[in-house]
């Protein structure tokens, strides 16, 4: 093992397995070159030195990038994490992974805030990142540490208090065509998602008690609808 000067810089030079490993040490002073050399000895023989470099040369596009291809492409909210991804590199561009720092990851999340996004989408975004960073972690080993665990998550208001005036629903009912017109009139009446409509079945239907349950909802839980259905 020793130094070779290529350039202005020192490179270490050694054997590792029976192969020939190069590294530089990014320093033209020799004195600070041997230092580093030293360290690096000393991390060989604790088992931590290439651990260690591999962290610092992949980058977040190859994280990003990989995650897209092994994990979000087989999920269903394929285009969801797709714009995360798109939103992440804008910010962060393209460094090392030891780059990524907590504090780095909340100056986007203020990032995102000044754009005007809520809260839901900037933690949907942070938990793209979050996953990356596990698969990495625990699958790739890629890394040890993941960043995004020592970030707090966004505190979300769900709660809806927005509703259509009588004059709204009107102008709604005159505008959609004659064969959504019961669809809408039924979303209307139960506060139900279009999905959830649509895979309604007879089995769900209680014409007696005028009720009808989802039986699978959002959230995955089962609900019921109290509301009037206006069915003939």
């Amino acid at each position: 093992m020793g130094l070779v000067k290529r350039g202005s810089l020192w490179w270490m030079s050694f054997m590792f397995n029976g192969q020939q490993v190069r590294r530089s040490t990014e320093t033209s002073d020799r004195r600070l070159a041997e230092a580093i050399l030293g360290k690096v000895k000393v991390q060989i023989v604790e088992g931590r030195f290439f651990e260690k470099q591999d962290v610092q040369e992949r980058t977040l596009a190859e994280l990003l990038d990989r995650y897209a291809c092994e994990h979000a492409a087989r999920r269903a909210n394929h285009r969801r994490e797709l714009t995360s991804i798109q939103n992440l590199t804008g910010f962060f561009g393209n460094p090392k992974l030891d780059h990524i720092t907590p504090k780095l990851i909340v100056a986007y999340k203020n990032k995102r805030y000044t754009d005007g996004v809520k809260p839901a989408t900037i933690n949907r975004e942070l938990a793209t990142l979050k996953k990356a960073f596990n698969l990495a972690r625990r699958e790739w080993e890629w890394c040890t540490d993941n960043p995004v665990c020592r970030v707090s998550m966004e505190r979300e208001n769900n709660t809806r208090d927005r509703w259509l005036t009588v004059e709204e629903e009107q102008r709604l009912l005159q505008a959609v065509s004659p064969r959504l017109r019961d669809v809408i009139v039924f979303a209307l009446n139960t506060g139900m998602r279009m999905g959830e409509i649509l895979a309604l079945t007879w089995a769900g239907v209680d014409l007696f008690r005028r009720t009808v349950t989802v039986f699978r909802s959002k959230n995955g839980e089962p609900s019921r609808s109290t509301q009037p259905c206006l069915m003939s």
